[in-house]
């Protein structure tokens, strides 16, 4: 049998080694590797006879932190020497505190000045003293340049600012520049399918087959060139009919301005509301209804008869809203009673609503609905119950809004808003209120 082989046995070291004695490790700063033990201090070991340990009292000579200082000595809480002044002490009879105002040898600053009762307030000083809101004199170092609205005397500066609401100043008259009226194209010098187009014979795209088919001629002679230029004096036919360039209808929205006619001509030279149009149009334009002078508001002008006699016949049933300015805010009882009907000379006179205006608390202006036609109806209106109009505006005209179109000034109609007009009805709980004396009316003079 083999011999099991035996672990060899660890001996303990004889030296007495002691898990609480650590071998000293050697430091390369020491003077020698058997430098004596009890020259480095342990934390755990005493300090030297002559050491203060941080919990044993100082030496007789030496003052502890909480001790009293000596009697010559200062403590950081007492005064300072007889000479020094503390802060929170009196200055010297003669010398100056931080908020009072500096003497005259102090180097500038405010310089007080004793009250006298007999000197003059700021509003009586004299001419060539400054008032301290006022610009300082030429050589003063500047200061806030003089407003416009300033009137202080002296050398400019501020002077007094008019005081709660500004003055009502009146607005300056529309001015017209009257500019001549553009011709209409003589088509001269364009191609013969463009000039059938214009002549409203068909799209250019369907010209050019008719002028391919031989149905187009020129002085008599066919033409089969679509890209043929028109000349002067030239006479086009097509299927054997002349054609001529015809007016394209044109649909423009105006925002009258007051002192303006809503007429076509004026035999007295009077601005009208075509004076502003035509330099910008070549067409024959008229307006759609009537404005009275004063009244401001939304007007349609066109050349397309038959919508204009659509909005302007009462029994379409045509809204047009007002904004009414009154001189005296008008009563509870008179607002009832316009909702209910004013009995005018020539008729009832009724409104789809009426309501005051939600910016003007005092009740003087009012807005409302209207259809009808009748001249000069809403001042006619009021002025039978005592009150008098001085503002008439036309904020909304069968669909149409004043958005984005100042005063005087005018726009073409969209695709859109042509196609709503032609196909506008009105509100229809409005037509019971038409009479028979509004149904053989054409126009609407309102105002």
């Amino acid at each position: 049998m083999e011999e099991k082989k035996r672990r060899p046995r660890i001996s303990k070291p004889d030296s007495g080694f002691s898990l609480k004695e650590r071998p000293k490790t050697y430091r390369p700063d020491d003077e020698s590797e058997n430098q004596d033990e009890k020259s480095e201090r342990k934390p755990w070991q005493d300090r030297n006879e002559g050491e203060r340990k941080p919990w044993q009292e100082r030496s007789e000579g030496e003052r502890k932190p909480w001790q009293e200082r000596s009697e010559g000595e200062r403590k950081p809480w007492q005064d300072r020497n007889q000479g020094e002044r503390k802060p929170w002490q009196d200055r010297n009879e003669g010398e100056r505190k931080p908020w009072q105002d500096r003497n005259q040898s102090g180097g500038g600053g405010f310089q007080k000045r004793p009250y006298d009762p007999d000197r003059p307030r700021y509003q009586d000083r004299g001419e060539g003293e400054r008032k301290p809101w006022q610009d300082r004199n030429q050589g003063g170092g500047g200061g806030y340049d003089r407003k416009p609205y300033n009137k202080g005397g002296g050398s400019g500066g501020f002077g007094k600012k008019p005081f709660g609401k500004k003055p009502f100043r009146k607005k300056d008259d529309f001015v017209i520049e009257r500019k001549p009226k553009p011709g209409l194209p003589s088509g001269e010098g364009m191609p013969l399918n463009k000039y059938l187009a214009h002549c409203g014979v068909s799209s250019r795209r369907k010209a050019v087959e008719f002028i391919e088919q031989g149905q187009v001629t020129v002085n008599g002679e066919v033409k089969k060139e679509p890209y043929y230029r028109i000349e002067k004096g030239d006479i086009v036919t097509c299927e054997g009919k002349p054609v001529q360039i015809q007016e394209r209808l044109v649909y423009v929205l105006i925002n009258k301005p007051k002192n303006v006619i809503t007429t076509t001509d004026d035999d007295r030279g009077r601005p009208t509301v075509l004076d502003i149009v035509d330099p910008n149009f070549p067409e024959r334009l008229y307006p759609v209804g009537r404005l009275d002078r004063d009244t401001t508001g939304l007007l349609l002008i066109t050349n397309d008869g038959d919508l204009a006699q659509k909005l302007s016949h009462p029994s379409h049933n045509i809204q047009k809203q007002y904004r009414v300015g009154l001189r005296r805010p008008l009563t509870q009882a008179d607002l009832e009673h316009i909702e209910r009907g004013v009995e005018l000379e020539d008729g009832l006179m009724e409104v789809n609503w009426i309501r005051f205006s939600e910016d003007h608390p005092e009740r003087d202006i009012v807005e409302l609905e209207i259809t009808s036609g009748r001249n000069r109806v809403v001042r006619r209106l009021f002025e039978t119950l005592g009150y008098e109009v001085f503002k008439l505006d036309r904020f909304y005209f069968a669909g149409l809004t004043k958005r984005e179109l100042p005063r005087g000034a005018f726009r073409e109609l969209t695709q859109r808003e042509i196609i709503m007009l032609k196909h506008f009805t009105g509100h229809p709980s409005t037509g019971s209120k038409n009479t028979q004396e509004e149904d053989a009316a054409g126009t609407d003079e309102e105002g």
